[in-house]
């Protein structure tokens, strides 16, 4: 089979773009007779430029397309989404992921809804990135969705099962592009509440963000007097990252904007738990894998009400169930195998119903 990757920014890498690469990875290990490239969008932060590069973006893609079998679009943002719509003029199938959730702004802005759900109609079949996705988002009822999932990264499946460790402080992480959607001022609000209950903590907030919320940040460590216990890492490669998740005990991720974190899952195949603020995907994931999830309400108080009432045998006990859960449920061979149906029911689709423009 050879398929089309359609989707990313290279200059601005972030979730969407390490599936990309996991997903190629994943396909090249389990599937070497198949080809896979990547066309990227470069529409990450461009919306405008975007849109007024569809008509070359097009020919593009039809001199691209020749002898492929499949275009999978990978839809976050609109300008990706009519990816769809060129995919099936160029005479492509089209299988087309989702990565939006509930607060993405194509779904709460009604016209880029409406925009974004009759372009997603032009696909063959929608592959989801969680259980319960169709549920939470704005899609076409005519065109059918199963669950795919997401790709870990290859160095989730070498692991090793940690030693058990001397009793000492509780170890957080927060791993994210710094902002206050992202929850990372909550997290700091978090270590706070911990200092104050004298609770022995340590704490790495691993990324960046732009210099308002990083002056925030550094002002709220130096008023509550969190330097002893929290450190700012910039971001960390693949490596780099999953090493710190594997020396983590919580992954603390109370965002409000990530319907189905990738970091999340990412924790729990590191035998990490994650705690999180209640949103769709989210909740689906820990209710299938493990983890914590804090309260709509208050969840700095809620996470701090769980982490206190958890010892660090029964935490740790728990990590390790639940990452073997995880890497069992989304090895690659096992992503590859769902990858390989929905690619198969889009290639059904498209010789019943041939009309790029339906």
């Amino acid at each position: 089979m050879k398929i089309c990757l359609v989707g990313g920014t290279e200059a601005h890498r972030g979730g969407l773009e390490a599936f990309c690469d996991r997903a190629m990875a994943a396909v090249a290990a389990a599937r070497p007779d198949w080809t896979m490239v990547p066309f990227a969008t470069g529409t990450a932060y461009r919306p405008l430029a975007s849109l007024l590069a569809l008509p070359a973006q097009f020919l593009a893609l039809r001199r691209a397309a020749r002898g492929w079998d499949l275009a999978w679009v990978q839809v976050s943002n609109l300008p990706e989404a009519c990816y769809v719509l060129l995919a099936r003029m160029a005479g492509l199938p089209v299988l087309a992921t989702p990565h939006f959730g509930a607060n993405a702004r194509l779904q709460t802005q009604g016209w880029r809804r409406r925009a974004c759900r009759w372009l997603l109609g032009r696909a063959g079949v929608l592959g989801l990135l969680f259980d319960g996705q169709a549920d939470e988002i704005a899609l076409p009822p005519h065109v059918p969705a199963q669950t795919l999932g997401t790709f870990l990264p290859a160095a989730s499946f070498a692991h090793q099962a940690a030693a058990p460790r001397a009793d000492g402080p509780l170890r957080l992480i927060h791993a994210a592009r710094f902002s206050a959607d992202k929850g990372s001022l909550r997290m700091l609000e978090l270590c706070a509440a911990l200092r104050r209950a004298g609770v022995p903590f340590q704490a790495q907030l691993v990324g960046r963000g732009d210099a308002a919320t990083m002056a925030q940040m550094h002002e709220a460590i130096a008023r509550d007097d969190l330097s002893a216990q929290v450190e700012l890492v910039g971001w960390l490669d693949e490596g780099g990252m999953q090493q710190a998740l594997r020396h983590a005990d919580v992954l603390v991720h109370l965002s409000s904007i990530d319907s189905f974190p990738l970091i999340a899952l990412e924790a729990l195949a590191a035998d990490c738990l994650p705690l999180v603020y209640p949103m769709a995907g989210v909740v689906t994931m820990v209710a299938a894998m493990g983890g914590m999830v804090a309260e709509a309400a208050d969840p700095v108080a809620s996470a701090v009400a769980q982490l206190t009432a958890t010892n660090a045998q029964d935490l740790h006990r728990h990590a390790a169930d639940a990452g073997a859960r995880t890497r069992a449920a989304y090895a690659w061979p096992v992503m590859v195998d769902r990858l390989e149906a929905l690619a198969r029911a889009a290639l059904d689709r498209q010789a019943g119903d041939p009309h790029p423009s339906r």
